[in-house]
């Protein structure tokens, strides 16, 4: 029973106790969002006690792991895999990805928006849907070696990891 001084903490997991109630929780997207919503760069050694000089690769590697193809991959295998991805930033317009092209990297989003769009038999691109925040793309292409199967392009500016396909799927091969 829940009195006025009972709380149910932002991270209790889900609950679902079989009449249709689930507890409160915070989901994968706002435990990444959260991430992204501190007012701190990257690479900052603000919030960690070892300099991020020593460890540049801390920040992105904690970030790499919340792309669920990453979920098994130890945190060796996301520091070593964090080394090889590179920051881009994005302007409106911009495609980060065209339909049919070689797929060679995966992109997470740090911030801006991005959409999907896909054109069938060489007709005017359909928009899909908007991507944002700690959400990623190309898995696909990369794990399959087929070609992009969407356009994403820039609809608010902002900023991917960009993260090269031969070592995305070398963590895979290591992954526990």
């Amino acid at each position: 029973m829940m009195n006025e001084h009972s709380h149910i903490p932002a991270t209790a997991p889900v609950s679902n106790t079989g009449t249709g109630g689930a507890a409160p929780t915070r989901s994968w997207y706002s435990q990444v969002r959260s991430i992204f919503g501190k007012a701190q760069p990257l690479m900052s050694d603000s919030h960690h006690s070892v300099p991020a000089a020593d460890h540049p690769s801390h920040s992105i590697a904690s970030l790499l792991g919340t792309i669920p193809t990453l979920r098994f991959v130890s945190p060796a295998g996301l520091r070593v895999l964090a080394e090889a991805t590179t920051r881009q930033s994005v302007e409106i317009g911009q495609s980060v990805t065209r339909q049919g092209e070689h797929s060679d990297a995966v992109f997470l989003i740090i911030d801006g928006t991005f959409e999907v769009l896909i054109s069938q038999l060489g007709q005017t691109p359909d928009f899909i849907r908007m991507l944002k925040a700690g959400e990623s793309f190309g898995e696909l292409g990369v794990l399959y070696d087929v070609p992009r199967t969407a356009t994403i392009r820039c609809a608010s500016p902002g900023h991917l990891l960009r993260i090269p396909g031969d070592p995305f799927l070398d963590s895979l091969d290591t992954a526990s």
